[in-house]
């Protein structure tokens, strides 16, 4: 049985694949509907690998599972407005004087 996460309303799961690789799923979803699941993860010889699915744009490499689902409530949070750009710096010419 895999540990469920409450996440930004909604309720997120590791279901295993194989030895080293999971889905996690969002359970608030039908299990037939092709978004319940949102990443795959795969274990890597340092850490977490991992393919987003439906368009996210988020890291694809992690420590661990816990920040994998730390990231996806964060893009999926209703808050969030989902994933966007890098804010760019204002660049000013240097000081005279």
């Amino acid at each position: 049985m895999s540990a469920m996460f409450n996440v930004s309303d909604r309720f997120l799961v590791f279901v295993p694949v194989s030895a080293d690789a999971w889905q996690l799923c969002d359970r608030s979803l039908p299990d037939d509907d092709p978004r319940a699941v949102i990443a795959i993860a795969t274990r890597a010889v340092f850490g977490v690998d991992v393919i987003w699915r439906h368009g996210i744009r988020a890291p694809r490499r992690f420590d661990r599972l816990d920040d994998v689902v730390r990231t996806a409530g964060d893009v999926l949070s209703p808050r969030s407005g989902g994933p966007r750009r890098p804010v760019p710096i204002p660049h000013r010419p240097p000081a005279r004087g």
